[in-house]
């Protein structure tokens, strides 16, 4: 998806308080959403021990935005040696577990010798035709392997298209919130969404000329709106 020109989107009203009001809310925003993706996916965002009411003091300036891989606050030391406790104990397990089935596998193989050692000379007779059998199930496994690592590969390149997808989309959303977070410090006296002020913006929206009908950006315009009135 080619990304917006989201110059396109700026008023003529625009001025630099508007960008730097705007950049704090980008950064808290970005941070708010690398928190949002690690509270609900293992694989994916990072863990920045943030919560809604930083995000909130952030945008507005009225606390320090960290760098976005810097956490907002300290891990809990509690809750740290409560992971550490948790992680040696399923070290231990799998740790026994391990153990377990070390020794089975030793059983299994003296069982097996034990075997061999009794069939030895039929062995030999067929040895031969063993030999290419094992082969054969060689070249088989290397196959299997072979569409086992494609098919993970297949994966990877999946999760990396959702992942650039999930990017362009916020690419694109930031233009909408930009104008929906700015337009109310802009018209302080419409503190109300309403049929009215939709009506304005419409008009202006579609002024900017940004590639994106009022229609399809309005949920997005609507939330930068909002956000805009919690930061007040």
């Amino acid at each position: 998806m080619a990304r917006i020109d989201t110059t396109k989107a700026t008023p003529a009203w625009w001025n630099d308080k508007h960008t730097s009001n705007w950049d704090h809310v980008k950064a808290a925003f970005e941070r708010d959403w690398e928190q949002t993706k690690a509270d609900f996916s293992k694989g994916s965002g990072e863990q920045l021990n943030q919560n809604v009411a930083d995000t909130v003091k952030q945008a507005v300036g009225s606390e320090p935005i960290p760098p976005l891989d810097v956490k907002t606050r300290p891990t809990d030391p509690k809750v740290a040696f409560k992971d550490a406790e948790k992680a040696h104990e399923k070290l231990a397990t799998e740790s026994v577990k391990a153990s377990q089935a070390a020794s089975k596998a030793q059983d299994d193989i003296a069982k097996e010798h034990s075997k061999r050692d009794e069939k030895v000379a039929d062995v030999r007779k067929d040895l031969a035709n063993e030999t290419a059998k094992a082969n054969d199930k060689i070249a088989a496994a290397s196959e299997k392997a072979a569409e086992g690592i494609a098919k993970e590969r297949g994966k990877v390149d999946v999760a990396d298209a959702k992942r650039d997808d999930a990017a362009s989309k916020w690419r694109d959303a930031e233009t909408e919130l930009r104008y929906g977070y700015s337009v109310r410090s802009q018209y302080p006296g419409n503190s109300v969404w309403n049929e009215s002020l939709e009506s304005k913006l419409r008009g202006e929206w579609e002024a900017l000329n940004t590639g994106m009908s009022w229609d399809a950006s309005r949920m997005e315009i609507h939330r930068g709106w909002d956000y805009a009135g919690k930061a007040i």
